[in-house]
């Protein structure tokens, strides 16, 4: 019975858990969008390794900014290949630091890597100061 009780209990505490504030977080490694590129251009799985589901902080210069229907925003970071770029997505408490960038602005930002699609894919980001 207790057994049962703390397994419950445990279910409970799983449920309720928020996920973790990536912000907050200690990046594992800082990179340039063009390092970022190549390193999935020229081996993929590797890349996978080394950077899926880990902390970064990519660095460069803003292509474009998109703001969805909802006011999420999507930054693009050059990455020197006119046919990929680094595709950023921001919590939705960060637009207003967004907002404050224009294309062909240096910046740092920081985000969780999942991988490559045709462009390398950074989730909860959030503007470097």
């Amino acid at each position: 019975m207790l057994l049962i009780l703390a397994a419950a209990g445990y279910g409970w505490y799983l449920y309720n858990e928020q996920p973790a504030d990536i912000r907050k977080q200690t990046p594992v490694k800082e990179l340039t969008a063009t390092h970022i590129i190549h390193a999935f251009k020229e081996n993929e799985i590797e890349a996978n390794r080394q950077y899926v589901d880990k902390i970064l902080i990519v660095s460069g210069r803003v292509t474009n900014i998109q703001f969805d229907s909802a006011g999420k925003a999507t930054v693009f970071l050059d990455t020197g290949d006119p046919l990929s770029s680094v595709t950023c997505s921001f919590y939705n408490d960060e637009t207003g630091a967004v907002k404050k960038i224009t294309a062909g602005t240096a910046v740092r930002i920081k985000g969780i890597c999942t991988g490559m699609l045709m462009d390398v894919v950074l989730n909860k980001c959030s503007i470097v100061k």
